[in-house]
């Protein structure tokens, strides 16, 4: 077992006795290439959650620059980072090119004369997964770190042959660990899919009485909020607890802000509600609902949502109605009514035209019954798979840790 020592960073713990910690600069020099008239000469590049890939020019997703003279060059083996709004812990932060071309000006490019940069690679990323780089950028909402930060943070000297060996093992391990979790994601996707189309396939082949979603219930958009230091504090449903949730039930499913001016009644969602994703970005959660439940606490809901309140609960089940929001047809109404399938916004007029068929008010109960057994069947296959995904997540982590920091000693 080799010697250890204590490296005398926190964040880094105990390395081998012949290792030596230095800053960043020791071995990487930061460089800024801008591109100007030779524009044309380079692919567009952008650092994501799955590293550097190739980017259209044309691609508007994201922020998207009115010209790329000002952006950088990236060559082959440079080192990336993303060190903005650190207080973001689930962005993209660290990648290892695997190309020459452009980057965003708001990028920093480490350099050096190495070949191989990979076992760098892996210790920030270390960094990054133990959100190192958000607590040395401080607090703030726009907290960063710039080239001069980033050249003083402690890296370990150690020979080439040894940064290789240790790259290559954690190539193939991560590989195999990433195989898996692709295998589990995709499992998810397909449950997901039969899911939605045993909901459509149940809720179409229903007949009965067709009415406008407007005769049956009553709808409010929501208000905009500026959270503010001092205050009473409130519970808040915004488009990000939407994502795959279907019904929210639990007081921790909901964030807190902190308002000084009282809400109105008319803005607190009450048990059995049902709120619509308004206007987003995604135009994938535009149209999406959720219910609230077990609701004995204030909670409101932002200005990008909309609530639909049943009234007539003698002629329409709320949780029938709920699968409905969740259908096919539902989707395709929203897509006609708007014009295309590009929906960036519903508003409440087209949601009160929406046609709904619906049994009655028995046969809607049994139905609900039938869909909630076999759809809880596949929600726990699911969040199996997404805990043990998780698992594997945590493994890849530390493995990557002890491994980088010697911990764990690779032949």
């Amino acid at each position: 077992m080799r010697e250890m020592k204590d490296s005398g960073v926190e964040w880094i713990g105990e390395i081998p006795k012949d290792w030596e910690i230095v800053p960043t600069k020791r071995f990487f020099r930061n460089i800024k290439r801008v591109v100007g008239s030779d524009v044309d000469n380079y692919e567009r590049l952008a650092l994501t959650m799955n590293g550097v890939i190739k980017r259209s020019k044309e691609d508007s997703e994201g922020l998207q620059p009115e010209k790329f003279e000002g952006y950088q060059i990236l060559r082959k083996n440079e080192l990336v980072f993303k060190l903005i709004d650190l207080e973001n812990v689930k962005t993209s932060r660290v990648g290892l090119s695997s190309y020459t071309g452009l980057v965003s000006p708001a990028y920093i490019v480490l350099t050096n004369e190495l070949e191989d940069n990979r076992y760098y690679y892996y210790w920030f990323k270390f960094l990054y997964y133990n959100e190192v780089f958000n607590h040395l950028g401080g607090n703030g909402v726009r907290s960063a770190l710039n080239a001069k930060d980033l050249s003083i943070i402690p890296i370990v000297s150690i020979p080439a042959y040894m940064q290789n060996c240790i790259a290559n093992y954690l190539d193939e391990k991560c590989t195999k660990i990433e195989g898996i979790i692709a295998l589990q994601q995709k499992s998810i996707e397909k449950l997901k899919a039969y899911k939605m189309s045993l909901i459509n396939e149940t809720i179409s082949n229903t007949t009965g009485t067709k009415c406008h979603l407007g005769y049956i219930g009553s709808m409010k958009n929501g208000l905009n909020f500026s959270s503010t230091l001092e205050g009473a504090k409130i519970k808040f449903l915004g488009v990000g607890d939407f994502q795959d949730n279907f019904i929210l039930d639990k007081l921790d499913m909901f964030s807190d802000i902190i308002i000084v001016d009282e809400i109105s009644e008319e803005y607190m969602l009450k048990d059995g509600d049902i709120i619509f994703v308004r206007s987003n970005g995604s135009k994938e959660l535009v149209g999406r609902a959720v219910m609230v439940k077990n609701i004995n606490y204030p909670l409101t809901y932002s200005g990008f949502c909309i609530r639909f309140r049943n009234t007539r609960m003698d002629i329409i089940d709320s949780n029938y109605l709920l699968y409905f929001f969740r259908s096919f047809d539902f989707r395709k109404q929203l897509e006609k009514n708007s014009q295309g399938s590009n929906i960036n916004n519903v508003n409440q007029e087209l949601l009160s035209q929406i046609d709904f068929t619906f049994p009655n008010i028995e046969l809607q109960r049994k139905v609900v019954c039938v869909l909630d057994a076999k759809c809880k069947k596949i929600d726990n296959i699911i969040c199996n798979k997404a805990k043990l995904i998780d698992k594997l997540v945590d493994y890849k982590k530390s493995l990557i840790y002890e491994v980088v920091t010697g911990k764990r000693e690779v032949k």
